[in-house]
């Protein structure tokens, strides 16, 4: 799918400026920032307006490929409403977790790991087009123990970094996913307001109030927030085994287990969680 590009740069100001902004044509005094073409305001009734590049004129050598395209038009603009000031809805984290049969009516298989919040400008420093660990992010919000890493994701721009050195810098991290964005910029109402606006409301509006196309890399708070919920489950099982201590088990529902972890061989029951009596886990545990 190949949508048209919503924003230009202003080739006076080097600001971005939407289509419905600027004068159709020409007139619109905007140029691409990668080949540095001039280009025309399309303002038709056929299909959405947009920018395309001016080529009429331009000796055939000079024109060359250009990466300028919806995404990056999108991306670009959304530097210019952080430096802005404008804010950030931030999704919920949740995670699944493996939770024993014997224990799903007590403990839930979800861990809420970040509520749904919006996260405004004074609440950290905000660097838009950060320099993080020898990569550009596109903005970085730096708490007083933490930081949070935003990063726009598109064709050919792909998130830089492995789970482990964002877990080693306690950095969280965030991807805005253009391309599924792009599937419902032009047709779904993205402010609160419920109405379709210009290119800039809809992406103001997706930044400010929704959460589709977000979603988390990595939390903080990830890996504690897991080991709690191991440590629940864990303890859980050990009481189911500590309150049936002493059961003979019939002959027909005796399984014999291996304990991967320890390579401890004990004797289980047929269609239970069984635990390992040193490990005190069922992680671990193999039928044998």
């Amino acid at each position: 799918m190949i949508l048209g590009i919503p924003f230009g740069q202003d080739k006076h100001t080097g600001e971005w400026r939407d289509v419905a902004e600027v004068s159709r044509g020409l007139a619109c005094n905007c140029m691409c920032p990668s080949c540095k073409l001039p280009l025309s305001a399309k303002h038709g009734d056929e299909r959405d307006w947009h920018f395309s590049h001016h080529t009429r004129n331009i000796l055939k050598e000079e024109i060359v490929d250009c990466e300028f395209s919806f995404e990056v038009s999108l991306r670009m603009m959304t530097h210019q409403l952080l430096r802005e000031g404008i804010s950030l809805k931030l999704p919920e984290y949740v995670k699944s977790v493996v939770v024993p049969k014997s224990l799903q009516e007590r403990i839930k298989h979800e861990v809420k790991i970040s509520k749904e919040q919006c996260l405004r400008v004074t609440d950290a420093k905000l660097t838009v087009d950060a320099d993080f660990f020898g990569h550009k992010v596109d903005a970085l919000y730096e708490f007083n123990k933490a930081s949070l890493v935003i990063y726009l994701e598109y064709r050919g721009h792909k998130f830089p970094f492995e789970r482990s050195l964002l877990r080693e810098v306690k950095a969280g991290a965030i991807l805005l996913d253009i391309e599924s964005l792009a599937k419902i910029f032009y047709h779904h109402p993205m402010a609160e307001a419920g109405k379709l606006g210009t290119a800039r409301a809809q992406l103001s509006g997706w930044l400010q109030t929704s959460t589709e196309a977000k979603h988390w890399l990595y939390h903080p708070r990830e890996d504690e927030c897991l080991d709690k919920k191991d440590q629940l489950i864990n303890d859980a099982l050990h009481g189911l085994a500590t309150r049936s201590h002493g059961f003979v088990i019939p002959p027909h529902q005796q399984l014999k287990c291996q304990c991967i972890g320890c390579g401890k061989i004990f004797i289980g029951i047929r269609n239970r969680v069984n635990p390992c009596p040193d490990c005190q886990t069922h992680l671990y545990v193999a039928n044998r």
